[in-house]
């Protein structure tokens, strides 16, 4: 007992110590990434990759999805965005989840000057990997719609440019939206993109 009293504030601080340890390490350690909530069923669409192949919502369930809508002539947003999806790419072929668990979708505003060639050249640039990245075109007015439903708002101009807003859309292996992230928020990185994605899987 009289160690007890001798020494009774250096053990009270210990144990507030061990206390606080314990704490911080269940909050920000050992707690479970939170499962992202569904927003709503992504909407279906029936598409041909730049090699015309059939794509669609339903052949890609059972991996999680990251769908983006772009056009190539785009100045300003879709360059950036689509080169920070290259990087989410890069980090899932390192953890070897890309096209088995996981894959991007690009899909083209302006199917009529993004031909095969030029998606190809855009994607080639950007060093894209064709087994995990499917770039995708279809009808115009179906994709404009697609995007709408998607979450992506878009516009036609009359100079045939695309005002657009810069939504990445995350989607579960069921075929449910699970994240909408905004694409153009400058502190946006390829991990905290990969690390949403991750709560997917």
């Amino acid at each position: 007992m009289a160690f007890v009293k001798k020494h009774s504030f250096k053990i009270a601080v210990l144990a507030l110590c061990a206390a606080m340890g314990i704490y911080l390490f269940l909050t920000y350690v050992a707690e479970p990434k939170q499962p992202l909530e569904v927003i709503k069923a992504a909407p279906a669409f029936d598409m041909n990759d730049i090699d015309g192949n059939p794509v669609s919502l339903e052949s890609t369930n059972g991996k999680a999805r990251i769908v983006y809508f772009y056009f190539a002539n785009c100045p300003d947003v879709c360059p950036p965005t689509t080169f920070l999806l290259s990087e989410v790419q890069d980090k899932l072929k390192k953890e070897k989840k890309l096209g088995n668990e996981a894959e991007l979708i690009s899909i083209t505003f302006d199917p009529e000057r993004d031909t095969p060639e030029v998606i190809r050249d855009f994607a080639d640039r950007l060093d894209a990997d064709f087994e995990g990245w499917r770039f995708l075109r279809g009808d115009e007015a179906a994709t404009l719609q697609l995007a709408r439903d998607f979450g992506a708002a878009v516009i036609k101009e009359a100079d045939n440019s695309y005002t657009h807003t810069n939504v990445i859309t995350l989607v579960d292996q069921e075929g449910q939206i699970r994240k909408w992230i905004n694409g153009s928020d400058e502190d946006l990185t390829a991990d905290q993109i990969v690390d949403e994605l991750n709560k997917l899987l």
